[in-house]
C-alpha cells in the first residue's frame, strides 16, 4: 500500500480541511460535494477506489452506488450492490461499526465485492457505515491494491470521522431535498383552476374544469362530480374527467346512488366529512367501505363533499384500481376542489336561491300579520299550514301540545293534503335523551328517512301511520321547556335544506309566541274555572251538616274538578283498629272497592304512608302490597294518590282520601295545589262536624240526665210533701207527739224538702250561688258521716288532722260535694285496710287547705290532664270523659268558678294526694261573693251541714 503523504504541519491540515468544508457545502449538486470528500481523502490516505453507496432497505436491501472514484481514472459499472446475510456491507450497516477485510477478491464476507475487486485489482479494503443521528444513510469503501488496510496515524482516523460525518450530512441533506420534491404542491394547479374557471359560464362546464384539474393533479383512474337530489335523496353522475389513466374507456359503474342504501356515507358526507378508502382503512369505517367498494368497484376511492352553506349539494370522487394510500396534499386538493365547486354555482342558480330567501321571507313576514291579525287559534294555523306547503311542499302539519292530565301530547291542529293521512288525537310521552334533544335544540330537528331514524321513537308509529317518510320537528319554544311542538311532514324520503329548516325556525317562532298567548289565556280561564269551582265545592262544604253528605259532596266534586275515575274515603274513629270504605265514587268498570272488606290500620300500607306523609302522595298501583290490594281493585299501571285528612299537627287522623287513574295520567301542579285545599277543607269541615256532632249529642245527653233527675226530684218532693201531712196526722197523736223522734224526723224531712224545693225550682237546668256559713269542724264531721259506708266496706283506717275550727261563708253546699267527691274516690282506690288522712290547715295570704292522702293507685293520665288540660284534639278520647277522672275534672272546674283551686299529684313516697284550697276574707259590711268564702269565730253559730 502507498504510504500517506505527510503534511508539513497540523496548522495547515486544518486550513486544507477547513477549505474542504467550505467548498463542499458551496456546491450545489450531491455529486460534487461527495466529489471533494473523496478526493481530499486519497490526499488524506492515498489508496486506488472511493465508493460511496446509498442504503435502500425498502427496495429490498441493496445499496446504491452515488459516487465512485478511482486513480486510475477507469469506469466504475456497477450501479447496485446487492446484499446478502453475511457479507461486510450488511454487517458494518447492522453493527453501525467500520470493519477492515484484507483481500476482498479471497474473503468469504465480500459477497458482490469479490467480483468488483478482482477486475478493479483491488485487495485490502476499509468499509464504514456513513450515519446520521444513529440512522445508517450508506457505505463508504476505501479500497487498496494492496493486502491489508489501515490507517497509520491517529490524525488519518480523526480526520476520516470528520469526513465521515459531514458525508453522512450531505446524504441526509440530499435525502430531505429528494423527499421535499416528490411532495406535490397543490397551490399553482389550484391557482391555475381558479383562473380557468373565471371564463367558464354554466355550472357543467365549471364541474368538468374542476373534475380535470383534480384528475391531472392527483392522477387516479377516474374523477367523478355526483349531484344530489334532496327528494327523494339520491346521488347523480354529473360530471367524469375527460382523460382516463386506465385499461376500461368508459366507468361502468351505475349512474345513480342512493342516499338511503349508503346511510353512513351519505351521514359522513352531510357532517362535511373527506371519505377515503384505501391501503389503511378504520375499523368503523368497515360496513361503508365494503358497500362503497361494491358500487364504485375499486379498491381505492377518495370523496369529498360539496356543501353550500350547510346544504349538501354532491360530492367529487377520485378512484385508483390499485390500492392506494392518499396523501395529504391530495386530500387537502380535492377538499379545496370540492369548496370551489360550491362557490362556483353560476350567478343564475345563486340568483334562483336568493329569490326563495326573498319569497320565504316575504310568507313569514305574512304570517306574522295573519297571526297578529286573526285571533282565532284555527284560522292562524290553517294559512299557515297552506301557505307552507306551497313554500316547501310538504304533505303535513301538525302542532302537538303537551298533556298535563294524562301524559304525553295531544293534537292541537293538524294539516294533511291529498297524500297525507289525519293522525290520532293523543301522542305518547317522549323518554328523557328525546325530550332533552327537543329542549336543548335551537334549530329543528331533521329526520330524513323515517326507516333509518332513531330520534323520537316512540313518535314514529304515528308518523308511519300518516304515511310519512320525512319530518322535521320544531320546539316552539326554543332551548326552553316544550310548550308546543311544530310538525311538518313529507310523503318522500328527503333532505330538508337550510333554507327550508330557516323557514320553519321563523314560522315556529312566531306561531309559538301566539300559542304562548293562546296558553296563558286558556290558563287564566282555567284557573277562573278551577277557582270558581273552588268556592262553588267550598260553599258547599261549609254548607253541609251530615258528615255522610259532606264526603259524598267532597268526593263527587272532587271527581268533577280533576276528572279521575275513582275517589273514596277510608274512616275510622279514634282507638278503633280498622278503618272502612265511605262514601266511594266509581265512574269506570276497570277499578273497583270492596266495601264490605274491613282495613286493618295498622298494616295496610296506603293509611299507613297517607299518615307519615305530610303532602300528597303518589304512588303505583302495581307497588301496592296484597293487604291493599284486598279492598282496592285497579290496573297494574294505574296511579294512586293518597293523603291524610289533617287539621291542626295536635288533632288524631281519622280519615284518608283515596284517588286513582290511568298510568299515563299526569297531574299539575296547580291541580295538585287545588286538591290539596280541598283536602285541607274537607278535613275541617267534617272535623268541625264530628266535633259538633260529639258536643252535641253531649249536650242532648246531659239535658236528658238532667230531665230525667228532675222529675225524679219532683217525686220526691212530692212524696215528702205527702209524707209530712201523714206526720202532721201522726201529730195528733199525743204519744207520738212527745217522742224525740218525732221532733228529729220532723225536722229532717223538712230540710230534705227545703234542699229538693231549691234544686227543683232555682238550679233546676244550671248552678246556682247559694252562700252559706258553717264551721269547719261540722264540715269534717258531716262529710265523715257520709263517707262512714264506704270506710266500713274496706275496713279503711282514717284520721283526720285538724289544727284549727274557722267558720266558713261562702257555697258551702259545693264545697262539701266537692270534698266529699274526694273522700269517696280516695276510698274507691285505696286497698282493703288501706289508710287515708285529711289534713286541715290554713296557709298564708287567707288561704285554707283541705288535703287527703292515701296508698291507693290512679292513672298518670288524669294526673297529667289535670294539670295540663284536656288534649288539643276534642275527638280524641280523654282519660277525664270517664269515672273518676270525670268526677276529679267536674271538681276541678267547680273549684275554679268558685275561686279555690284543687290539686291531683303522686307523691315521692307512692301516695296519691288530692288537695283543695279554699281562699279566706273577712266580710267587710255584708257578705262576701258567692265564689268566696269568709272566716267566722268558733263561738258563732255555724249553720247547719
Amino acid at each position: 500500500m502507498v504510504k500517506p503523504t505527510s503534511s508539513s504541519s497540523y496548522e495547515q491540515h486544518l486550513a486544507d480541511l477547513a477549505q474542504v468544508f467550505k467548498t463542499v457545502w458551496e456546491q450545489d449538486k450531491i455529486d460534487a460535494r461527495i466529489l471533494h470528500l473523496a478526493t481530499y481523502m486519497q490526499k488524506v490516505y492515498p489508496h486506488e477506489l472511493t465508493w460511496v453507496g446509498l442504503y435502500e432497505p425498502d427496495e429490498g436491501g441493496i445499496l446504491t452506488t452515488q459516487k465512485a472514484l478511482l486513480s486510475n481514472r477507469k469506469a466504475f459499472t456497477w450501479q447496485q450492490i446487492s446484499l446478502q446475510a453475511d457479507d461486510i456491507c450488511t454487517q458494518v450497516i447492522e453493527r453501525g461499526a467500520p470493519a477492515l477485510v484484507s483481500d476482498l477478491q479471497e474473503s468469504h464476507r465480500a459477497g458482490q465485492w469479490s467480483l468488483i475487486a478482482a477486475r478493479l485489482n483491488i485487495h485490502g479494503a476499509m468499509v464504514f457505515p456513513i450515519q446520521r443521528q444513529g440512522e445508517c444513510l450508506g457505505v463508504l469503501l476505501i479500497g487498496s491494491s494492496s493486502w491489508g488496510a489501515s490507517f497509520e496515524s491517529g490524525f488519518q482516523k480523526k480526520t476520516f470521522s470528520v469526513l465521515l460525518s459531514t458525508l453522512g450530512a450531505v446524504l441526509h441533506q440530499h435525502q430531505r431535498d429528494y423527499q421535499r420534491q416528490q411532495v406535490k404542491q397543490p397551490a399553482q394547479p389550484f391557482f391555475r383552476l381558479l383562473t380557468n374557471l373565471e371564463s367558464l359560464e354554466g355550472l357543467d362546464s365549471r364541474l368538468q374544469e374542476i373534475a380535470d384539474a383534480a384528475h391531472q393533479f392527483i392522477r387516479p383512474a377516474h374523477t367523478y362530480v355526483y349531484w344530489f337530489e334532496p327528494q327523494p335523496r339520491y346521488f347523480w353522475r354529473r360530471v367524469v374527467n375527460r382523460v382516463y389513466h386506465s385499461r376500461q374507456s368508459k366507468p361502468s359503474e351505475p349512474l345513480q346512488l342512493s342516499a338511503d342504501g349508503y346511510q353512513e356515507f351519505y351521514r359522513a358526507l352531510s357532517c362535511g366529512d373527506l371519505v377515503t378508502l384505501g391501503e389503511d382503512i378504520e375499523p368503523r369505517a368497515e360496513v361503508m367501505a365494503g358497500l362503497l367498494v361494491e358500487h364504485f368497484k375499486v379498491p381505492s376511492l377518495m370523496v369529498a363533499p360539496i356543501l353550500l352553506h350547510g346544504d349538501l349539494l354532491g360530492f367529487l370522487a377520485v378512484e385508483s384500481s390499485q390500492p392506494r394510500a392518499w396523501t395529504d396534499p391530495e386530500q387537502q386538493y380535492l377538499i379545496a376542489a370540492a369548496q370551489l365547486a360550491s362557490l362556483g354555482m353560476p350567478k343564475a342558480e345563486l340568483e334562483e336561491r336568493l329569490t326563495s330567501m326573498k319569497a320565504n321571507h316575504r310568507l313569514t313576514a305574512g304570517l306574522v300579520q295573519s297571526i297578529h291579525s286573526v285571533r282565532d287559534w284555527q284560522s292562524v294555523m290553517a294559512g299557515c299550514a297552506e301557505q307552507l306547503s306551497q313554500a316547501i311542499n310538504i304533505d303535513g302539519l301538525l302542532v302537538l301540545l303537551p298533556d298535563p292530565d294524562q301524559g304525553g301530547f295531544d293534537v292541537s291542529y293538524q294539516y294533511h293534503g291529498s297524500r297525507s293521512r289525519p293522525t290520532v288525537r293523543a301522542w305518547p310521552s317522549l323518554p328523557p335523551i328525546d325530550w332533552q334533544l327537543l329542549e336543548n335544540s335551537a334549530d329543528p330537528i331533521c329526520i330524513e328517512q323515517l326507516e333509518h331514524n332513531l330520534k323520537l321513537s316512540p313518535w314514529l308509529p304515528q308518523l308511519h301511520q300518516m304515511g310519512t317518510k320525512a319530518a322535521m320537528v320544531y320546539n316552539l319554544s326554543p332551548q326552553k321547556v316544550p310548550e308546543g311542538i311544530l310538525i311538518v311532514t313529507s310523503r318522500d324520503s328527503r333532505r330538508w335544506s337550510q333554507s327550508d329548516q330557516r323557514l320553519i325556525r321563523s314560522v315556529g317562532l312566531q306561531v309559538g309566541m301566539v300559542l304562548h298567548q293562546w296558553t296563558l289565556q286558556q290558563q287564566s280561564q282555567q284557573q277562573s274555572q278551577i277557582y270558581d269551582t273552588l268556592q262553588w265545592g267550598l260553599r258547599n262544604l261549609q254548607h253541609t251538616a251530615d258528615t255522610t253528605q259532606l264526603g259524598k259532596t267532597a268526593v263527587h266534586h272532587i271527581s268533577q274538578l280533576l276528572r279521575i275515575p275513582l275517589v273514596t274515603l277510608v274512616t275510622w274513629r279514634d282507638g278503633e283498629a280498622y278503618g272502612k270504605i265511605s262514601t266511594p265514587l266509581i265512574k269506570d268498570k276497570r277499578f273497583s272497592l270492596q266495601g264490605d272488606s274491613p282495613i286493618r290500620l295498622s298494616s295496610d300500607a296506603v293509611v299507613n304512608w297517607a299518615i307519615q306523609s305530610e303532602s300528597i302522595m303518589q304512588l303505583v298501583f302495581e307497588d301496592l302490597p296484597d293487604v291493599t290490594r284486598r279492598w282496592l281493585k285497579c290496573p297494574g299501571d294505574a296511579q294512586i294518590l293518597v293523603a291524610a285528612l289533617r287539621t291542626a299537627p295536635g288533632h288524631a287522623i281519622n280519615s284518608v282520601i283515596v284517588l286513582a287513574d290511568e298510568g299515563d295520567r299526569r297531574f299539575s301542579e296547580q291541580q295538585l295545589n287545588v286538591l290539596g285545599v280541598l283536602i285541607s277543607q274537607l278535613a275541617w269541615c267534617r272535623r268541625y262536624l264530628l266535633l259538633t256532632n260529639q258536643l252535641h249529642r253531649r249536650q242532648l245527653r246531659l239535658a236528658e240526665l238532667n230531665w230525667y233527675k228532675q222529675h225524679h226530684i219532683d217525686v220526691f218532693r212530692t212524696l215528702l210533701h205527702e209524707s209530712r201531712h201523714q206526720l202532721d196526722d201522726l201529730k195528733q197523736v199525743p204519744e207520738v207527739s212527745e217522742q224525740p223522734y218525732y221532733h228529729s224526723l220532723e225536722q229532717n224531712l223538712e230540710k230534705l224538702e227545703t234542699a229538693l224545693t231549691h234544686i227543683s225550682k232555682r238550679e233546676r237546668w244550671q248552678i246556682a250561688a247559694d252562700s252559706r256559713k258553717v264551721s269547719v269542724v261540722a264540715l269534717l264531721n258531716h262529710l265523715m258521716a257520709r263517707a262512714k259506708p264506704l270506710i266500713r266496706k274496706k275496713q279503711l283506717w282514717t284520721k283526720v288532722h285538724c289544727d284549727s275550727n274557722l267558720g266558713l261563708n261562702g257555697e258551702i253546699q259545693k264545697i262539701e260535694f266537692i270534698l266529699y267527691e274526694l273522700i269517696a274516690v280516695a276510698c274507691r282506690r285505696v286497698p282493703v285496710r288501706g289508710r287515708i288522712d285529711i289534713w286541715v290547715r290554713p296557709l298564708d295570704q287567707g288561704l285554707l287547705e283541705f288535703s287527703i292522702t292515701d296508698n291507693g293507685d290512679i292513672d298518670e293520665a288524669i294526673i297529667t290532664e289535670l294539670a295540663n288540660g284536656r288534649p288539643l284534639d276534642g275527638l280524641a278520647k280523654s282519660a277525664l270523659d270517664s269515672n273518676p277522672g270525670l268526677g276529679l275534672g267536674i271538681c276541678q272546674s267547680l273549684m275554679s268558678k268558685i275561686g279555690g283551686e284543687f290539686l291531683l299529684e303522686k307523691l315521692e313516697d307512692g301516695r296519691t294526694r288530692s288537695c283543695a284550697i279554699v281562699p279566706i276574707s273577712r266580710p267587710q259590711g255584708g257578705w262576701m261573693p258567692s265564689a268566696a268564702f269568709s272566716a267566722i269565730s268558733a263561738d258563732q253559730q255555724p249553720g247547719d251541714s
